[in-house]
This record gives C-alpha cells, structure tokens and sequence, in this order.
C-alpha cells in the first residue's frame, strides 16, 4: 500500500553544459591535421585522434589505456617518464625537446622523426597534457639533401643565423679557413674575418637581413678572410637568403682569389714597366 513518495530534483544544466563542452573538444581534436595524444599525469593515453592512428599504425583501442612510452623509441624510454613528469612540474604550452632530434614508434618498429607541441589540460579527472604531433620526414630528408648539395660544392660554404653564428660549413670550408668543422659551428662568422674590419661587420649583417636578397657581398671593396693561422686571403663572396625553421639564414660562397689577385699584379708591373705610353680602355 503506496503511503507517500518523496521527489528529487536536481538541476543538470551544468553537466550538460560539460557534455557540451567535452563533445565539442573531442570534435576539435578528431578533426585536427596533427597527430593528437592526451595523456594523463600517470602518462596513460586518454585520448587519441585519427591522425594519430595513422602515423603510429595502432588501431585506436589498442592506444587507449596504454602507457604513452609505446610510441617512443627502446632508446628513449628510460628518461621518458622523468620529462613527463618535469613538464607536469610547470605545465605551459610549449614545443618538446627544444633543440634535441624527437622520434616515434610506429607499431611494425620503424622509427619516424617527429616534433611534438605539449599543452596542459585541466579536467574532472585531473591535469592531462595534449600533444600535437608532426612527422616531419620529408623535412628531414629536404634537410639532408640539401646538406649534401652544401657539401659537395666546390666553393667554400658558411650558412649563418640572424645572430651571425656560424649554423653550417662545408669541407672546402674547412680547407680554405683550416678550421675542423667542429671549430666553427656555434662561433659568431668573425672569426673568419680579419681584425681590422669586425667592428663593422654586424652592421652589414644587420643591413642584409633587413633586406635578403641574393648578391655579392661588399661591392666595390676589397675583402679578406681570415685564416687560423692568422694570414690573410681575398675572397669573393656571394649572399644568399635562406628561409629555416630556425628562422632566417645567409648562406655564403666564399671563393679564395688569391691567384687571381697575384696576376693582376703582375700585369700592372708589366704595364707599368713597359717602355711606351699604355692606357687601357673597357
């Protein structure tokens, strides 16, 4: 015999409203052209878009759950969890790696190149971090064509940033300056440049870079470099813009015309030697 009821009534707009929310992220997220993977603070994968079924090669229950260390080299894996955790210690958007080379794991074991874009999250299960990866194997192998058309020019090659530090040389580089290699990368370019002309070279630097464009370097002038042993040589040089990931780049050919130079020497000894009037006409 039914002697009352009580009625509850509660107001779920809130939690619709988070429905909402959550569906509309997890739309933006499906939809988006990088691989995404959301981890959690243990680093579990939460969630994980098409994209990244795609670049990884696992179906997506087989990603869901799992510990992210799966999609990471053997080789990285024991100091993965320690940067997981320092990222969650001060959690901002921000690239992974920041000058180190990044790589995945697809599910046959093939290894790809990678860059990764970390975002926290906060959510009702606590923080997460969103991670925007990009294979960037095509990159990589224009990067190492190109390196290898650097290397095998005949022409000394200097490529420089917009801080005027050395970012690449090639092995005539190396011969003309005699610097190994590993001498100049990171040094600022004046130090192939002799003494007397460094206070200003910044500021033909600065004047390229304000206007890039392919031309000769120092028009009119005479230039020299600078050996390590500390002799002199003339050079010509040609200056071409170079647009980076890292940002703008000159590359530089650097021709020694030492040989050039003693020659025309000569033919104005020559000429000024001879014994009747010489005038010399364009």
């Amino acid at each position: 015999q039914l002697i009352g009821f009580s009625k509850v009534t509660r107001d779920i707009t809130e939690r619709r409203e988070a429905q909402a929310r959550d569906a509309r992220f997890r739309r933006v997220v499906e939809t988006a052209p990088n691989a995404i993977v959301m981890i959690d603070a243990a680093g579990s994968i939460e969630m994980v878009n098409a994209q990244a079924e795609q670049i990884f090669g696992y179906a997506r229950e087989e990603m869901l759950g799992k510990h992210v260390e799966m999609l990471v080299p053997e080789r990285f894996r024991a100091s993965h969890p320690a940067l997981r955790r320092s990222f969650l210690t001060d959690p901002q958007s921000r690239p992974m790696g920041a000058g180190r080379d990044l790589f995945g794991l697809r599910k046959d074991g093939s290894e790809f190149p990678i860059e990764i874009g970390l975002n926290p999250i906060e959510t009702d299960e606590g923080p997460m971090v969103l991670s925007a990866i990009v294979d960037i194997s095509a990159r990589k192998r224009l990067e190492e064509r190109f390196r290898r058309v650097v290397e095998a020019a005949p022409n000394a090659m200097v490529m420089i940033n917009a801080n005027g530090r050395i970012e690449m040389v090639n092995a005539q580089a190396e011969h003309l300056f005699g610097y190994a290699r590993s001498e100049m990368l990171g040094q600022p370019v004046e130090m192939l440049v002799p003494e007397r002309f460094r206070g200003h070279h910044p500021g033909l630097r600065g004047s390229f870079f304000a206007d890039p464009k392919a031309r000769p370097m120092g028009a009119g002038r005479d230039l020299f470099g600078l050996r390590k042993d500390g002799t002199e040589f003339p050079v010509e040089i040609g200056l071409n813009p170079i647009e980076t990931d890292e940002g703008p780049m000159v590359l530089s050919a650097i021709v020694d015309i030492s040989a050039r130079k003693r020659l025309e020497e000569r033919f104005r000894r020559v000429v000024e030697a001879a014994p009747n009037a010489m005038v010399m006409i364009n």
